[in-house]
Parts: C-alpha cells; sequence; structure tokens
C-alpha cells in the first residue's frame, strides 16, 4: 500500500547554480539594452504628437478595409483600433487642414465611413507630462521599498528586491524594444502595476528566509545558501501558483479583449513572467552571494566544511568530501580543495603508527691498570671533610648538649 504513494520529490538545488541564473539575468538585461538603443521604443501619438479620427463605419467592416483607405493617402501606418459597435479609432501623425480633408475623404469613398464622430489633435507635451509623473512615482516606490525591506528585514534584502524590480523593468522595456509594441498610456500603467506583482513574490520568499536564518546557529549543520534554497523550495509551489492564477486572466485579455485592453495585457503579462523568475532566480541568489561575504557567515562554511571533513575521514570515504553548494569566493574554493587533498591523503594512506623510540645504549666501560671497569661517567665527586676537624661521634654530642642541658649544680 505504501508503494503506491509517490516518494516526497527532492528539493531544487537552485542556489547551487546561482552564477547560472545570474548570468542569464545578466544576458537578458543587455538584450534588452541593446535592443532599446538600436531600435528604441515605438511611442505612440499620445507622446509624439498627432490626430486622432473617431468614426463610424458600416456594418461588417474590418480593420484592413480602414487601413487600405488610410494607405491611399500615404497613412499605412496608421493606429487603427476597434472600439465596438462599428466604431473605429484611426490615429495618424498631426496633420494640417489639407490633409486632414484628404484622409477624411479617403476613408469615406473606400473605408466604408458613415459618419465622424469626433477629431482630436493630441500634443507631445501630454505624454512628456505622463512620462515625468510616471518616473518620479516610480522613484518614489523605490525609495518607500528601500525604507520599508531595510526596517522588516534587513539593508541588503531591501537593494537585492529593488534590483529585482529594475530587472523586470529593463525585461519589460526590452521586449517592447525588440517586438516594436507601441508604448501608450496603458503601457506605462501596465509597468507601473508590474511593480507590485514583482515584489509581491520576493517579500513572500525573503519573509521565510529571515525566518529559518533567525534559527542559524554554530551548532547548525547548514549555511546561509542551505537556508537560502530550502526557504525557496518551501515557497516556490505557492508562489508559482499565485503567479498563474494572476496571468489566467491577463492571458485572456490578451488574446480576446480589445486592442485597448491588450496594450494594457502586453506589458502585464511580461512583467508579471519576469517578476516571478527575479523573484526566485535573481533576488534569493544574489543575497545569498552577498550575504555569505560577512564574517560571521563565512565561519559556518568553515565550520560545515570541517564536520564533512571529519566525517569523511571516520567513514574512510573520501567522496563524502563534497563542498557546500558552489563556493561564493576564491578563497573559500581554495581552503576547500586543500582540505579534500588531506582527507583523500588521510583515506588513501593508512600509514602504520610511528615505532616506539629505542632505549640508549649503556656507555662503554673501561680497563684501568688494576684490572676493574670503571664507567665513563662523570667521577663521583668526594666526600667533603667535616668542618674544623670535628668527628662524626663529637657533632653527634654536640647536636645532644645545647644551653641547660646536663645536671644542674645544687645551691648551697
Amino acid at each position: 500500500m505504501m508503494r503506491l504513494i509517490p516518494r516526497r520529490a527532492k528539493d531544487l538545488n537552485i542556489i547551487e547554480h546561482k552564477y547560472v541564473w545570474i548570468s542569464v539575468s545578466i544576458t537578458l538585461i543587455v538584450v534588452s539594452i541593446v535592443g532599446l538603443f538600436i531600435l528604441g521604443l515605438n511611442f505612440g501619438i499620445d507622446f509624439t504628437g498627432g490626430t486622432e479620427f473617431n468614426l463610424r463605419v458600416k456594418p461588417k467592416t474590418n480593420i484592413s478595409v480602414v487601413r487600405a483607405a488610410t494607405g491611399s493617402v500615404g497613412y499605412a501606418s496608421a493606429q487603427i483600433q476597434s472600439s465596438g459597435n462599428n466604431q473605429f479609432l484611426v490615429r495618424v501623425p498631426k496633420l494640417d487642414d489639407a490633409k486632414t480633408a484628404q484622409l477624411t475623404e479617403a476613408l469615406k469613398k473606400s473605408g466604408n465611413m458613415e459618419e465622424l464622430l469626433a477629431e482630436n489633435s493630441v500634443g507631445p507635451g501630454w505624454g512628456g507630462q505622463v512620462t515625468r509623473q510616471a518616473i518620479v512615482a516610480l522613484i518614489a516606490f523605490l525609495v518607500a521599498i528601500l525604507i520599508y525591506i531595510s526596517v522588516r528585514f534587513e539593508f541588503k534584502m531591501a537593494i537585492s528586491a529593488i534590483i529585482a524590480v529594475l530587472h523586470d523593468l529593463v525585461v519589460t522595456v526590452g521586449v517592447y524594444a525588440l517586438t516594436e509594441k507601441q508604448v501608450t498610456p496603458a503601457t506605462v500603467i501596465a509597468v507601473l502595476t508590474i511593480l507590485g506583482y514583482s515584489l509581491y513574490d520576493t517579500i513572500v520568499i525573503f519573509d521565510r528566509i529571515k525566518e529559518n536564518s533567525d534559527l542559524l546557529t554554530r551548532q547548525s549543520k547548514k549555511t546561509y545558501s542551505l537556508v537560502v534554497n530550502e526557504s525557496i523550495n518551501q515557497v516556490m509551489a505557492r508562489s508559482i501558483n499565485t503567479s498563474l492564477t494572476t496571468l489566467m486572466p491577463v492571458v485572456t485579455i490578451l488574446f480576446f479583449g480589445g486592442e485597448t485592453l491588450k496594450a494594457f495585457a502586453f506589458p502585464l503579462f511580461i512583467g508579471i513572467a519576469a517578476g516571478t523568475y527575479s523573484s526566485i532566480f535573481v533576488a534569493s541568489p544574489f543575497l545569498a552571494l552577498w550575504k555569505e561575504t560577512e564574517p560571521k557567515y563565512r565561519a559556518y562554511i568553515s565550520q560545515v566544511e570541517r564536520r564533512n571533513i571529519r566525517d569523511a575521514r571516520e567513514s574512510g570515504d573520501a567522496s563524502a568530501v563534497t563542498p557546500v553548494l558552489k563556493k561564493s569566493a576564491g578563497a573559500r574554493a581554495s581552503s576547500a580543495s586543500a582540505g579534500a587533498r588531506k582527507t583523500v591523503t588521510g583515506a588513501r594512506d593508512k600509514r602504520p603508527p610511528p615505532s616506539k623510540p629505542q632505549p640508549k645504549p649503556m656507555p662503554k666501560t673501561s680497563t684501568g691498570e688494576s684490572g676493574e671497569s670503571t664507567h665513563a661517567s662523570k667521577p663521583v665527586p668526594k666526600p667533603k671533610p667535616a668542618q674544623g676537624g670535628q668527628t662524626s661521634k663529637n657533632l653527634a654530642k654536640s647536636r645532644t648538649k645545647g644551653p641547660g642541658s646536663g645536671k644542674k649544680k645544687k645551691k648551697k
């Protein structure tokens, strides 16, 4: 019956491959920055200025028909968006009165336009104002997060969380540059919304790391990297399930929503996916790498390594001496290799204990003229003569006699 119950899968060793995850993130950031500088962003008329037409068309008229009409007068790249009820929004660069009349006439003839509902002229100042406000909101958000996490957890966790958030923003902007998606006010709103989703998973993981690291002592057989790895595995299912639940409605809007909703759903989808990745594979490994530069946690690593070496020596298995995850510094790597070499030497070469020292030989004897053997040791000093020529008998008497000894004379 117990065989039918599946065995629990082992924890994923994420922190051991922290350099791989960090390299992947750096590659994504570099590609995003290169795409941003080479291709640039495709800003909409809200940021560059232009003219917007809101028109009603005949039933069963699609976007391709309207685009063919705008292309006939030189505006094939016009932004055309369906707003429902046989209505379309047509956005083109800023036009003067003559070009406006020309485009309107083309829409009536070949675009099946029945009525021009509105014509709006948008200047670039509005888009610039939105951009400035978004930057101010981003800076205020980062400062607030830095203060809160530093107070609630610690400063290094705050910096790690901010790095993860910036990673998500750069990747999202890079995807927009590479795909040449148009940047609209909805895009700006979605990017600001990403910040909250990106930070949520990071805070959940950091909270568990703090709980487990508070129990870490010198008697523990763990390092800080092991604690971080266990914490990630404990909350990984929760983070992934939360992100998938959030992505489901976003994906639905992305495939079945209108153009306005798609402009909001696309950056939201990229940001949530990138936030889930960064909270597990960027913020946590970076935190473990930074924390293990502290003397306290370096001492834990050395202690665990010594314990592993001692256990390997006792068991006689040299292969049991394995490094604790991956060493985050060259000094630890060199010390570990030196310890492993000593262990292998001690395990393979079982040398016999050194023999007991032999007793020193007796000094040689020499035969004198009288035929008696005498040792070559130092001569025995002669006894000193008694002081004052006194014999031992006289000395004994002097010791027995003293003041007041002898018979007392009787008084007459």
